[in-house]
């Protein structure tokens, strides 16, 4: 009765990460999540008994169990030390740029993650890439895709700052080849898969992986109330929304019928998305899971304090590799001149997403003990954790 220990172990306890994972590995199709019902629910007709001895619903889950050290041991042979514990285990570390214009000014940063899936492309490494698109109707609605032209990746190369399960949609792929971009949550999903005696066949589908860094993710209602309760436009007005459109580190920018462009700066979005996050994200124990063949982040560390001073920077990435997948991938991309590489060093005490992460994580813990998902490794400790406003504002002071 795999479904219903999903349902008592993660979904009533609040912890099911929205990744989509569920859904894609039942072989019964018993299972139903999107954009519209981010939490997994039997599909229609389905009962909860059906499952007979299946157990691959709770086996991929990250929900409560990210399976994050029995991973690192299948990948690198050792589990992390308590300094990686919020960088995981490295290979190198670079400042990357797509050099190709176009993209570039799609991304939000340096578009290193479109540039590596773009770039395996057209190698021939890849026939489709896992990114997040638009609703065509409603357009402020993610919708994941399956891109198989430089185009439809270039169109996605947005950030998205929304909930979306991803995952799904990998379930009964025609396609063979996939690189997917995904956050902490949905590649350790991938990885508990791929830690199986019988891996699915939509982990075997998957070429590589590349992970952003993510501070937490968003329920859709926050991404409403940016355009109804702020900009006071109704959704039914939207006809274009980016997350980051604009002149670095970009606006919340939203098209109206009439072509008019209606904006609030990033750091305003950041503050009011703290009204809209699920439990499991709050009490997420991951920037990065270090477990993807590549992980990326903005290579801004305070994007905060760049929007609120109105700060001018160029647009980068900062680019991580961890497996012989990971380096050969960016190692072709380079050398095919589609990405720009310099060694770079992360500083993670810079990093203001990682740290609001790891100061919330150490609170939630403290608070729920017992109730949150257990961290890569024991012994990294804050013993006063920062409230979230304090921590902005102590790292985002103009300097």
């Amino acid at each position: 009765m795999s479904f219903v220990d999903l349902r008592e172990s993660v979904l009533d306890t609040d912890l099911c990460a929205s990744c989509g994972a569920c859904a894609a590995v039942c072989p019964e199709d018993l299972l139903t999540i999107s954009p519209d019902q981010p939490v997994p629910s039997l599909a229609p007709g389905a009962a909860a008994d059906a499952c007979g001895t299946c157990t691959l619903c709770t086996d991929v889950c990250p929900g409560r169990d990210t399976a994050v050290p029995k991973s690192e041991q299948r990948l690198f042979g050792r589990t992390r030390n308590v300094e990686e514990r919020w960088t995981g285990i490295v290979r190198h570390t670079y400042s990357a740029r797509a050099a190709d214009p176009q993209v570039k000014a799609a991304a939000s940063a340096g578009g290193a993650a479109t540039a590596l899936l773009v770039s395996a492309l057209r190698r021939g490494e890849i026939d489709a890439a896992l990114v997040i698109g638009r609703d065509a109707e409603r357009p402020w609605v993610p919708e994941p895709k399956l891109a198989t032209t430089v185009d439809e990746i270039v169109e996605c190369a947005q950030a998205s700052y929304c909930i979306t399960p991803n995952l799904q949609i990998l379930k009964d792929s025609p396609f063979e080849r996939i690189g997917v971009v995904g956050l902490a949550c949905q590649i350790e999903a991938i990885n508990r898969m791929r830690n199986l005696a019988d891996p699915p066949a939509v982990a075997r589908r998957i070429a590589f992986t590349v992970e952003l860094g993510c501070a937490s993710n968003t329920k859709r209602a926050g991404t409403e109330h940016l355009i109804e309760g702020r900009l006071q436009l109704p959704l039914a007005d939207v006809t274009g929304m980016k997350y980051r459109a604009g002149e670095y580190p970009g606006d919340f920018t939203v098209w109206d019928r009439a072509g008019e462009r209606h904006t609030l700066p990033f750091h305003e979005l950041v503050l009011e998305f703290r009204k809209f996050k699920t439990f499991r994200c709050l009490a997420c124990p991951d920037w990065w899971s270090g477990l993807a063949d590549v992980s990326v982040a903005d290579g801004d560390p305070n994007i905060f304090r760049t929007s609120r001073e109105a700060e001018r920077t160029e647009k980068a990435s900062l680019l991580i590799t961890r497996t012989d997948r990971g380096q050969a991938l960016v190692d072709a991309s380079a050398a095919a001149g589609d990405l720009h590489l310099t060694e770079e060093v992360f500083v993670p005490e810079e990093s203001l997403g990682l740290q609001r992460k790891r100061h919330r994580y150490t609170s939630y813990a403290q608070r729920h003990p017992g109730q949150v998902p257990q961290p890569p490794v024991p012994g990294e400790q804050l013993e006063r954790p920062l409230d979230d406003d304090e921590l902005i504002e102590s790292m985002s002071r103009a300097q």
